[in-house]
């Protein structure tokens, strides 16, 4: 059985490389610029405003407590990415050795 697959493997890689053949030859050409180029600095936008805060509009941060239920339905999405991710790479796995 490993022989077989062995054989299998070198014939999938030794097929390719034989039907390539020799390549053509390439050549290489100078390109000759049509022109000088200019380069013009690009002018520096407008400078920004930046203002202070006054105490009454500064942001408010909170504990960020999550509920009960909320972390529950995350754990469960977690879970169930996991057993897709599992089930995609077995069938993948699965899919190479049948057509390998």
């Amino acid at each position: 059985m490993r022989f077989v697959l062995a054989l299998a493997v070198a014939l999938r890689l030794a097929v390719p490389a034989s039907a390539a053949g020799e390549a053509p030859e390439q050549t290489v050409t100078a390109i000759e610029p049509q022109g000088e180029q200019r380069v013009e600095p690009v002018p520096a936008p407008a400078e920004q405003e930046v203002t202070a805060l006054d105490p009454q509009s500064e942001q408010q941060v909170t504990s960020g407590q999550k509920s009960a239920v909320r972390s529950g339905f995350e754990t469960a999405a977690k879970v169930a990415l996991g057993v897709l991710a599992a089930g995609v790479s077995v069938g993948v796995m699965l899919a190479e050795v049948i057509l390998l």
